[in-house]
């Protein structure tokens, strides 16, 4: 059984329907949605995998933030740490309430596909994962990643980050983000404090790609270099962000082949 994308897009326009469209977050979901998806097949078919693979990786990426939506409606922001954990109530949306059936997926994908959407967003993947599991589970947190990067490039800060754009001027990097990025590892959520944290934690996605491809991808958009040209009010976060670009263009150096 093959997967008809142009049904599972109606299926998720149908079900995003239900939220407010002129409100700029539920606008940025959406757009962010397609363009996982995208990254996630391109991503799939740079590893030759077979048509079936390709859509499995797409489908995951279509359906990976479905519980954004919610979150919002509940919470009023995307912040996790102030309401809940998204992938873990986009794979509850879709296979504890069944939306899953909707979408016309093959049923046999949905035990992987639910667990690849729980872990999306996690900090690290687990060891106990199959080698496909790990396979697909990789393949969506590229991809998205990759577009979290245009995300801060063409979304305002404040609105990623229910933060005002001075203090994302003005705020210093803290040493623990600083480390982390300087020892190319992503950020561990703990070691955030300050705006510019976040922002410098956001850089450090890139280190967490997995594949030459998403690599490329990274790098080729250009969204880095933007958001390492960050114009900072404060000299030593300046200062800082110039080290991290120095780590960042080793890391994409090293590990584009």
């Amino acid at each position: 059984m093959s997967l008809n994308r142009e049904h599972a897009i109606c299926a998720f326009n149908t079900y995003v329907s239900a939220y407010d469209p002129a409100d700029i977050k539920i606008k940025l979901k959406i757009a962010h949605t397609f363009r996982v998806a995208s990254l996630a097949d391109t991503i799939a078919h740079s590893l030759n995998l077979t048509q079936d693979e390709c859509d499995f990786a797409w489908g995951s990426g279509l359906l990976h933030d479905v519980g954004r939506f919610e979150q919002l409606r509940r919470y009023h922001t995307f912040n996790d740490a102030q309401s809940v954990n998204h992938g873990g109530l986009s794979a509850d949306i879709l296979f504890r309430e069944g939306r899953i059936d909707a979408y016309g997926f093959p049923p046999e994908w949905y035990p992987m596909l639910e667990t690849v959407i729980r872990l999306h967003n996690v900090y690290e993947l687990p060891d106990s994962l199959t080698p496909e599991e790990h396979r697909f589970a990789a393949i969506l947190r590229d991809a998205d990643k990759i577009d979290i990067f245009r995300v801060n490039c063409e979304t305002p800060l404040e609105e990623i980050y229910d933060c005002p754009l001075e203090e994302f001027k003005t705020s210093p990097i803290s040493d623990a983000v600083l480390d982390d990025c300087l020892a190319c590892r992503t950020v561990e959520a703990g070691h955030r404090v300050t705006a510019a944290d976040a922002l410098a934690a956001h850089i450090a996605l890139v280190f967490g790609l997995e594949y030459p491809e998403s690599v490329r991808q990274a790098a080729s958009q250009g969204y880095l270099r933007q958001m390492l040209d960050f114009k900072s009010e404060n000299p030593e976060t300046r200062k800082r962000l110039q080290q991290v670009r120095g780590a960042v263009e080793s890391f994409v150096s090293r590990h584009q082949t």
